[in-house]
């Protein structure tokens, strides 16, 4: 006597598809999905972050204030590692600028409008000193082998 087929067996026939399997097929369904909202929420998420550093970058820019004017110091051979140090009408002193041999003894040094002192020092001792008013979109040559009109 043969055994009577399950239903189980007739569905695999009928359907092609196991149905024990069908709750896995199920998972995977879910899987596919969570895995597809996790795509999208990441590529959101850095949509949203590339907006929003781009606008950042965007109003630094428009608010930022870029020296208009230039001031060149032309020095001589023996001026060769002497240090240019800049005090502003503002109270900020900026950080010295040192006139190099393989510049041609020329530093350009850009400024925003205002009034200034420029000190040149060599080996501890001032061998230049000058004091005055940088306007805006202008350039200064100052010669430091003459002394300053004063």
């Amino acid at each position: 006597m043969q055994p009577k087929p399950l239903i189980a067996d007739k569905l695999l026939v009928m359907t092609g598809q196991d149905p024990q399997s069908s709750t896995s097929s199920a998972e995977s369904q879910s899987a596919s999905v969570k895995h597809k909202v996790m795509i999208y929420t990441t590529l959101f998420v850095t949509l949203l972050l590339a907006i929003g550093l781009t606008t950042a970058i965007g109003i630094r820019w428009m608010n930022q204030r870029t020296p208009s004017s230039i001031v060149v110091f032309h020095g001589q051979a023996s001026m060769v590692d002497a240090a240019i140090h800049i005090s502003g009408d503002d109270g900020v002193t900026r950080a010295p600028v040192t006139i190099r041999q393989n510049e041609d003894f020329t530093t350009p040094i850009f400024l925003e409008p205002g009034s200034y002192s420029f000190t040149v020092k060599m080996g501890g001792r001032v061998i230049y000193q000058e004091s005055m008013y940088v306007a805006e979109g202008c350039r200064y040559d100052i010669d430091m082998s003459r002394p300053p009109v004063r």
